[in-house]
């Protein structure tokens, strides 16, 4: 099977949305108890499951963790204007961040937006000061999130497949 290019769609069958489905649910459930709920063989799973893999559809598993909980109290939402020949590789610098969730390349006004965790106003601060210390950014625009009214990275498109 060739690998499809970034942009290329894949066309998945019934099976596989049903296990993509499943394992967003819960990614620890087993193979077996999902093999007995969908009915087919543990080794059929287990092949379509490396074969979402190599096509880059399950890019890994991991936790879904409360950073409230952890401390993790202000959230930023940083909108970036960059020297345009230096967007990539600002965008590179910035995915570098312990503390950075999520760095998009946008169109409009701004280049680059960046969606970041801090414990304190304090750690924002720091933050913006040394992004701006960067003379391929031109200039920043903060917001700060009042209120998480949603935040997870699992999209519903494969809800209501049984």
């Amino acid at each position: 099977m060739e690998e499809p290019s970034a942009s290329e769609e894949v066309i998945l069958d019934l099976v596989d949305k049903k296990l993509l489905n499943e394992l967003m649910r819960n990614a620890r459930t087993s193979l077996r108890r999902l093999a007995e709920e969908m009915r087919v063989a543990p080794a059929t799973l287990h092949n379509r499951i490396a074969k979402l893999e190599r096509l880059g559809i399950i890019k890994g598993f991991t936790v879904l963790v409360d950073f409230q909980k952890l401390g993790y109290n202000l959230t930023a939402v940083i909108m970036i204007k960059v020297n345009g020949k230096y967007i990539v590789e600002v965008e590179k610098e910035l995915a570098k961040f312990n503390n950075v969730m999520a760095v998009y390349d946008v169109v409009g006004e701004y280049d680059i937006i960046v969606v970041a965790k801090f414990r304190q106003i304090e750690e924002l601060n720091d933050f913006l000061k040394e992004l701006l210390k960067n003379p391929k950014i031109d200039r920043t625009h903060t917001n700060i999130v009042l209120n998480t009214v949603k935040e997870d990275p699992r999209l519903r498109v494969f809800e209501g497949i049984k």
